[in-house]
């Protein structure tokens, strides 16, 4: 053999030895999956949330596994599993068995949880009360229009969170001007929040207060306050679901009707969740007061949709909203209904 050919060989000898070590190398600092049919999965273990596990691949991006189908987790890092009691675990290897998951530490001691006591695998820092979690959406739409008619419509909605363990805060607000050949024909707006105190996973207590103004319905201002009770059905990423209510004093001024204040049984609902992971979401949310002595004055409005994901936080939404006011002055509509195609930022 020419020492040509030597070299060559000798360094295409080097070049795999070389590869192999490399991917041997990348293969130790990986987390691994072995699937239940046999399967192995490389790659880096995000997070686990809702029975669900976001495993981040060279290969594929961040796929989504159902723990269900995992026999066994073995981390080349500690994860951090948070128990529904608020106790944490760090382990290197899980295990799906017949008696339940067997968590293995640096150690080698192991413990064994039902799949009911684990709440996250690799929480946001917030779940184990460090820092808040703040996520919101904002969207804007603008009308101009001019030829036959001159009109001009401004709209735009916001709502964000922030959540502590055991805390949070809800804000929320609308606002909608419109006017046809000069003519003032929409003006309102409404702004809200809500604190929430969590004695529990699921069980929170807290307050709400909020404010409305809408002169086609000779609203100058609604102001509404009071204590709320209230349970969290879901909160994860594919769905959240939460009902609180509670007795609301509030406070009507009108332009031309007389002025009135009231109690009232009142009721939030807000509800999300991914139809498309990621893909698309419906929602709903709404509140509504009901005073006991007079039935017919009951308001009720509901903001139903469909969000999009488009690309980096932007996302278009399709939605009807729905506003009721039972107690409205005379010759004022109880019931209004818009449609709306909007487009905003989500993060």
């Amino acid at each position: 053999m020419s020492a040509k050919k030597c070299f060559g060989v000798r360094l295409a000898s080097m070049a795999i030895v070389f590869a192999t070590t490399l991917l041997a190398g990348f293969a130790a600092m990986a987390d691994e999956l072995i699937m239940k049919d046999g399967s192995r999965l490389m790659g880096k273990v995000i997070k686990e949330d809702d029975g669900v596990i976001d495993f981040e691949t060279s290969y594929a991006g961040v796929i989504k596994v159902k723990w269900s189908e995992i026999n066994e987790l073995i981390a080349d890092e500690p994860v951090t599993v948070l128990l529904k009691n608020k106790e944490i675990r760090t382990a290197t290897n899980a295990k799906n068995t017949d008696a339940g998951v067997v968590l293995a530490d640096d150690s080698g001691a192991t413990e064994t949880l039902s799949p009911e006591e684990i709440d996250f695998v690799n929480p946001e820092p917030w779940r184990i009360g460090k820092g808040v979690k703040w996520s919101g959406n904002i969207n804007i739409d603008l009308n101009y229009e001019r030829g036959n008619s001159d009109k001009d419509e401004y709209s735009g909605d916001w709502q964000t969170t922030l959540r502590w363990r055991d805390d949070r805060l809800k804000f929320h607000g609308d606002y909608e001007r419109e006017k046809s050949n000069n003519v003032l024909t929409d003006d309102n707006w409404r702004i809200s929040g809500r604190y929430d105190h969590f004695l529990s996973e699921k069980f929170f207590y807290g307050a709400a207060l909020g404010l409305e103004h809408d002169r086609p319905a000779d609203l100058q201002r609604r102001t509404t306050v009071g204590p709320l009770i209230g349970y969290e059905f879901y909160e994860s990423t594919a769905m959240n679901l939460d009902v609180a209510g509670g007795p609301m004093y509030i406070n009507e001024e009108f332009y031309e009707a007389d002025n009135r204040d009231y109690l009232a049984l009142g009721w939030l609902v807000d509800f999300d969740r991914f139809l498309i992971p990621d893909r698309m979401q419906f929602y709903h949310r709404h509140r509504g007061f009901l005073e006991p002595g007079d039935t017919d004055n009951f308001v009720w409005d509901a903001w139903t949709g469909f969000r999009f994901p488009i690309y980096a936080g932007i996302v278009a939404s399709t939605e009807v909203l729905i506003e009721y006011d039972g107690g409205a002055p005379d010759g004022v509509d109880e019931t209004d209904t818009t449609y709306n195609v909007k487009l905003g930022y989500q993060w």
